[in-house]
């Protein structure tokens, strides 16, 4: 997610099992309030997630429904140790955060990409501009 759209870290690790949903054979991820197709690969990795079982070993047994649960009943993965598994991978995340979002601004104008990615319109607009070619 931080690679195909450019999301911060906090936004992914927030993401709840709500936000994958499957209609017919195409998986879905909404990150704002645009449905977003995604890639059959990234649909079955996030898809398995969301079909977890809640872990039932926690005491109050309660998993929020977090994407990426984390250790402790009720929370989800901080962003800190998402960024420390994809820098173990070799992938900064600032860089590829900013190049994510280039790509993309390259191809949708900011009153689209904002509503999708759930960026300012200021801010899809910035991303406009550092995208724009001579």
């Amino acid at each position: 997610m931080l690679l195909l759209f450019g999301q911060h870290l906090t936004r992914i690790a927030a993401l709840t099992t709500h936000a994958v949903s499957t209609v017919g054979e195409e998986t879905f991820l909404t990150l704002d309030l645009t449905p977003i197709p995604l890639p059959a690969s990234l649909a079955s990795l996030l898809a398995d997630l969301r079909d977890m079982p809640a872990p039932t070993n926690w005491a109050a047994n309660s998993s929020q429904d977090w994407l990426f649960p984390g250790d402790r009943p009720g929370q989800h993965l901080s962003a800190t140790v998402i960024g420390r598994r994809l820098a173990a991978h070799h992938i900064p995340n600032r860089p590829a955060r900013a190049t994510a979002l280039v790509a993309l601004a390259q191809d949708l104008p900011p009153a689209v990409l904002g509503p999708m990615l759930g960026l300012h319109p200021v801010t899809a607009a910035h991303w406009r501009r550092r995208a724009s070619t001579d």
